[in-house]
């Protein structure tokens, strides 16, 4: 799984502007997440993982590994995110 999985699960249905809503942050921040000029916090994270019901480690790992800056580490959340 990578972070665009898990963005696309937020959104599910609807749109970016209501999940962006749904976890209590702008759709602008939400915009940034989906393209990677943010990064969301723990606690928004936490509300993705309700929000959608994914596996918490999953959603961290992938978030995780576009936050990190070294690719080889970043592949291997990716990895242990699939």
């Amino acid at each position: 799984m990578n972070f665009t999985e898990v963005l696309n699960a937020v959104i599910a249905d609807g749109s970016a502007y209501a999940a962006a809503k749904k976890i209590d942050v702008t759709p602008s921040t939400f915009y940034r997440y989906q393209n990677g000029k943010k990064h969301p916090s723990d606690n928004v994270l936490n509300k993705m993982i309700e929000l959608t019901g994914l596996p918490p480690e999953q959603v961290y790992l992938a978030a995780y590994a576009e936050k990190i800056g070294n690719p080889a580490a970043a592949q291997a959340f990716r990895h242990l995110a699939a």
